[in-house]
């Protein structure tokens, strides 16, 4: 407690010692040279002598326990909290499958838990959470889109099969993490709508080709897509490179008709110039 005092106490010291008269203010309504001079060995010499004290006060404020909250601030305790949640949103058994972190930020924010969990009895089906002391008390997490993975990747795996240069493709539903229960008697049509979901969907292309033929092929992609009825994350890659990479908003009405195979072309020189990695 004796440490924090001196936040109480910084900027009066500060102004005593800049001879400031707090009910008179400095001539021309600005600090004198000298004054800002006073000001900042002031400053030092506060640092020199208990900046140490300065810095472990602070030290100990974060990491300071957020009094009151649904798990205590250690990682046994964060982790058994935010899988009886999972538990009690989907009616299954979770465990961590994957990395997981415990960050405190004092307290007033608490600590934050964020693992990769799965069903027991589905370790495939993976799932990001996170639950924290003060805000996020119900579990966020993404374990819905395995009630629609495979309906809504169904549509845009045959586009990508339907287009003659897609020598491969990538197909994944995503989605934000939400403290929202889902369920797969919401449909679809529904989840896609509200939940802002969304096919992130990599094109795999002939390697070892110009510029134009791959923004021909992009530009025709771009304006097959409106027959789908998800968003997507539009990504194309050659020569071990992304040369393409837009979030296509077509559920808002996105507009191929933007596009241009002159534009196209440009954008993707400059990829291939560059080597965007993987």
């Amino acid at each position: 407690m004796q440490k924090l005092k001196f936040f109480a106490v910084l900027l009066g010291v500060l102004l005593l010692l800049t001879g400031c008269d707090m009910n008179k203010p400095p001539p021309g309504g600005k600090l004198t040279e000298w004054a800002l001079r006073k000001a900042s060995d002031a400053l030092e010499d506060f640092s020199d002598k208990h900046g140490d004290d300065v810095m472990q006060a602070l030290d100990d404020l974060k990491n300071a326990d957020h009094p009151g909250g649904p798990f205590e601030n250690d990682l046994d305790s964060a982790r058994a909290y935010l899988l009886e949640q999972l538990r009690g949103k989907y009616g299954k058994e979770f465990a961590v499958v994957g990395k997981e972190t415990l960050e405190n930020y004092g307290p007033f924010a608490g600590a934050s838990y964020f693992c990769e969990a799965a069903p027991v009895d589905a370790p495939e089906q993976i799932t990001s959470a996170l639950v924290s002391q003060t805000m996020y008390q119900n579990v966020r997490d993404d374990y819905a889109v395995y009630f629609f993975k495979e309906e809504a990747e169904a549509p845009v795996l045959a586009l990508c099969e339907s287009k003659e240069y897609v020598l491969d493709q990538r197909v994944s539903l995503e989605m934000p993490e939400t403290e929202r229960i889902w369920s797969a008697d919401d449909g679809v049509k529904k989840f896609l709508t509200e939940s802002g979901a969304y096919v992130k969907v990599v094109l795999r292309l002939q390697d070892g080709l110009g510029a134009e033929a791959y923004a021909e092929w992009i530009y025709d992609f771009l304006h097959s897509v409106d027959q789908l009825e998800c968003d997507l994350l539009l990504q194309a890659k050659a020569d071990k490179t992304y040369i393409f990479h837009r979030e296509l908003s077509i559920l808002e009405g996105f507009d191929a008709g933007r596009y241009t195979v002159e534009a196209l072309k440009e954008e993707i020189e400059t990829d291939l110039s560059m080597g965007v990695p993987q």
